[in-house]
């Protein structure tokens, strides 16, 4: 310790000068030196503070980057979504569209059939109720085509059918009847069965990816 090392009494019992004025420096370096080693470790835990509020600021901004790069990223994702939709919906509405115009064009023509061509589809049904006592009612259209020597030529063929002199106004191809159940052979009716029964299989084929 500072003060046995450098406490000596004189004869009379007293302190040297010396070792008193001796003792004051020693007491004031150890003061000197403590105060330094403090203030050292208060810039170094300041420093360390500093960093780690420095480091923190930076986890911070950056986990706040990365918030805002990911709400951006599921925006443009639900934006890009839209848009996908959008063009899924045009397409298939493109697609509808023109089949309604190619099944709207095969209605049309079948309905400007050649008289050729009405009686080959007429009697290749009436083939199928050659044994059957049946009633012809015919679109007004495909009536205008037959002449009287034509139904004449079809009375001659099938006995059993009877052939409506009274047209259904404003339509193409005709109507079956066994007074009971009514077979409908008009051109747009037949159209728009198949229209609804086959469209998506025809549209698979016609608008499928090579």
């Amino acid at each position: 310790m500072v003060f046995v090392e450098y406490i000596a009494k004189d004869e009379k019992g007293g302190l040297f000068v010396s070792d008193v004025s001796k003792l004051k420096i020693s007491i004031i370096e150890q003061a000197h030196q403590e105060g330094q080693l403090r203030l050292e470790a208060a810039k170094t835990q300041l420093e360390k503070d500093f960093e780690n509020r420095k480091a923190q600021l930076l986890l911070d901004k950056e986990a706040e980057r990365q918030s805002r790069l990911k709400e951006i990223n599921q925006r443009f994702q639900v934006e890009a979504q839209q848009i996908r939709n959008q063009e899924r919906q045009s397409t298939l509405v493109s697609k509808q569209n023109i089949l309604k115009e190619l099944f709207t064009a095969a209605q049309e023509q079948m309905a400007s059939w050649s008289l050729a061509n009405e009686l080959t589809f007429l009697q290749s049904v009436l083939k199928k109720y050659k044994d059957e006592e049946i009633k012809v009612i015919f679109g007004q259209i495909t009536a205008d085509k037959l002449a009287t020597e034509v139904l004449s030529q079809l009375r001659t063929e099938f006995p059993m059918v009877s052939f409506e002199t009274l047209a259904l106004p404003d339509q193409a191809g005709f109507v079956i009847s066994n007074g009971k159940v009514d077979d409908t052979y008009l051109y747009d009716t037949l159209v728009d069965s198949i229209y609804k029964e086959e469209s998506s299989h025809i549209a698979a084929d016609i608008f499928k990816e090579h």
